[in-house]
């Protein structure tokens, strides 16, 4: 999502959390949810640093709206996502996704990331977990995600029957005792520190990447957009296809 978009969202979620609402859903198309800021409107812009910059501040903001909000929200999965598009799911207060979809939840673009992250993982996680995850940068199904707890419950694939199944979830979570049951799971995952706390770390982090470019954002950013043949298999990969190939 380039900056516009993640305004316009966060206008939306700030407007329907001022109305008589008790359970705000968050999903996204059977064929998209999010991948996190907009590596093509960023390379695109006359000054790409700072339209990075403003791009990840302006998601952060979606993040705290949702994540700071009174009422009960929900993140739904409807289709894959990546990086900071999972992270902002993850700020929810409950999250589900559609079987099938498959999560990459990790940063692999030169950037240390945001989205509140250093908060939530852990938080679903714990810590052990949350860095391994971070670190091994691999692509998760949401059945895994369901058995460590990285989302709490995975609905039918078919997409109709996922948006009934999410519709009758929601309803349940409005009522006085679905409240009570998701808000106590909440409080074990609250913050142990200010939202502001997290997200000033994330961003002075991401502030050397996006304008010292430490780790290369730039070249990798375009490499993924004009889809440069890699020069190599990550060493991650390899070990995953020695995993994989290896008998029992």
């Amino acid at each position: 999502m380039h900056t516009a978009q993640c305004r316009r969202l966060t206008t939306a979620v700030e407007k329907a959390l001022t109305e008589d609402t008790r359970v705000l859903v968050v999903r996204g198309t059977e064929h998209a949810f999010s991948n996190g800021i907009h590596l093509g409107a960023i390379e695109a812009a006359a000054d790409p640093a700072a339209e990075a910059w403003a791009n990840i501040r302006a998601i952060d903001d979606l993040c705290e709206a949702i994540a700071a909000a009174d009422q009960l929200t929900v993140a739904a999965f409807t289709a894959n996502a990546g990086a900071g598009g999972v992270m902002a799911g993850l700020c929810a207060d409950v999250v589900v996704a559609r079987d099938g979809v498959v999560l990459n939840p990790y940063y692999d673009m030169g950037i240390f990331g945001s989205e509140l992250h250093t908060w939530t993982v852990a938080s679903r996680l714990g810590e052990v977990d949350a860095d391994r995850l971070l670190s091994d940068k691999l692509p998760v199904s949401v059945a895994e995600a369901a058995r460590t707890g990285l989302v709490d419950a995975v609905g039918p694939r078919d997409p109709q029957l996922f948006a009934a199944w999410l519709a009758d979830r929601a309803a349940a979570l409005a009522t006085p005792e679905g409240r009570a049951e998701a808000a106590a799971a909440a409080r074990v995952r609250a913050p142990r520190r200010p939202l502001s706390y997290y997200r000033t770390i994330e961003l002075a982090e991401m502030a050397r990447d996006i304008f010292d470019d430490r780790r290369g954002f730039a070249a990798k950013r375009r490499d993924f957009l004009r889809k440069a043949a890699p020069q190599e298999t990550p060493e991650r990969l390899r070990f995953a296809d020695v995993r994989e190939t290896v008998a029992p």
